[in-house]
């Protein structure tokens, strides 16, 4: 609870791994002592401010999981959730099935969650109904055409790379879910907000809360935790 609010959280972990080449869903593939997805939700679990975590599965991988407890997961206030076909729709089952004042989302393919990225979308809310974590880009951003040709080159200055956790007040974001028509690929839920004029506040990440996209990204964030320089 933050603030007198119920906070739930949301971990989709339904996806299919193909850009990753595993064969199989990422979120179980091996990083220092845990599945990937485990690093996320054992910070979930161990942050006050969280009641429960809705884990989005497909339901043949349930019979997979590992004990999760062995992992300093805290299973009391893990609740399993099936996946759509979409991370929208997964994320989405999830939080039709929340009755909280407040929904944060995280990525599972995101170990590197922290506290303070928690804390930052949640004070975020005292002033906005959606918040993310984003790091600032580094490198220039070129918009190009179906063609291949760059149309716009965005002001690096004001442009961010977005992250998560995403921080929602819980009733606006099934709002936004109830006004999408399908017309745009929502690539997260803060374009679904977006959509409803709502503003979104960035809360300043990190390049180090990397996303496991890639084989490479898993060796990036092997090193990361571990410490090692690269």
């Amino acid at each position: 609870m933050y603030q007198g609010k119920t906070v739930d959280a949301v971990l989709p972990a339904a996806g299919s791994g193909t850009r990753f080449g595993a064969g199989y869903n990422k979120a179980f593939v091996t990083l220092g002592d845990a599945p990937l997805f485990v690093h996320a939700l054992r910070t979930l679990c161990a942050h006050p401010a969280i009641d429960r975590v809705f884990l989005v599965m497909q339901e043949k991988e349930l019979a997979s999981l590992p004990d999760l407890c062995l992992y300093g997961c805290d299973d009391t206030v893990i609740e399993f959730t099936e996946g759509g076909a979409t991370r929208r729709e997964s994320v989405q089952n999830a939080v039709l099935r929340s009755d909280a004042d407040i929904v944060l989302i995280q990525d599972a393919a995101r170990p590197f969650i922290t506290f303070s990225y928690i804390d930052g979308c949640l004070a975020a809310l005292e002033t906005c109904r959606g918040a993310t974590v984003a790091a600032p880009a580094t490198d220039t951003v070129k918009i190009a055409d179906e063609k291949g040709l760059v149309t716009q080159t965005t002001d690096r200055a004001r442009t961010w790379m977005t992250q998560t956790p995403q921080c929602f007040d819980r009733k606006t974001l099934l709002r936004a879910y109830d006004a999408y028509d399908g017309s745009y690929e929502a690539t997260d839920d803060c374009m679904l907000l977006e959509h409803l004029g709502e503003a979104i506040a960035i809360v300043p990440g990190s390049r180090s809360n990397i996303k496991v996209t890639t084989p490479l990204d898993l060796v990036l964030a092997q090193a990361l935790l571990t410490g090692k320089s690269f």
